[in-house]
């Protein structure tokens, strides 16, 4: 089954002071390393993000559709925008993640409208994979601002994939300078 890479590139990175998917690790920006790994387990690619400066990793950079929604709405368009009906979403700031961890979440996706990983107790909801059939309930959801990613995770068909054998710096959220590993 074909499927599409969603990366969200949206945020505001206040933490950061600047665009952090395009802030430099180990020589390359940090989106590449997340492009990079997801070109070996899908089809597609596009990227969510009002940053045209995105456009330079060749795959479609598509603005959110409807604007300061955060991580919901990124989602949103890139379910909307995607021609396939299932779609591994990533945010730009994970790149340390791998093949195996993403290979895991598609072989638990059957039949779920969305899986993602769970590591020590903590669920990864930035990291996972979502249906098309997630698309009404992530509308109605950004219509009355309930914008919570779990508290709308929790209306739809949701697995919950144990990940606690995996490295918790696949998990690393690079939010501030500081989280940048030498």
């Amino acid at each position: 089954m074909e499927r599409t890479a969603i990366i969200l590139a949206g945020g505001n990175s206040s933490r950061m002071g600047e665009d952090k998917g395009l802030m430099l690790i180990d020589g390359k920006p940090m989106i590449e390393h997340v492009i990079d790994i997801a070109k070996g387990i899908v089809e597609n690619i596009i990227i969510i993000s009002n940053n045209p400066e995105y456009e330079k990793f060749g795959h479609p950079v598509i603005q959110d559709e409807i604007k300061g929604k955060g991580p919901l709405g990124g989602i949103y368009t890139g379910l909307k925008k995607s021609n396939t009906q299932l779609s591994l979403v990533l945010s730009c700031d994970v790149p340390y993640i791998n093949g195996s961890l993403l290979n895991l979440l598609i072989s638990h996706s059957d039949g779920y409208d969305i899986t993602i990983p769970q590591k020590d107790g903590v669920t990864h909801q930035l990291m996972g994979v979502f249906s098309k059939r997630c698309l009404v309930k992530f509308k109605n959801a950004i219509d009355d601002d309930r914008l919570k990613l779990i508290t709308l995770f929790e209306q739809l068909n949701l697995n919950i994939v144990d990940a606690s054998h995996f490295s918790g710096r696949l998990f690393t959220n690079v939010n501030q300078k500081d989280d940048i590993k030498v």
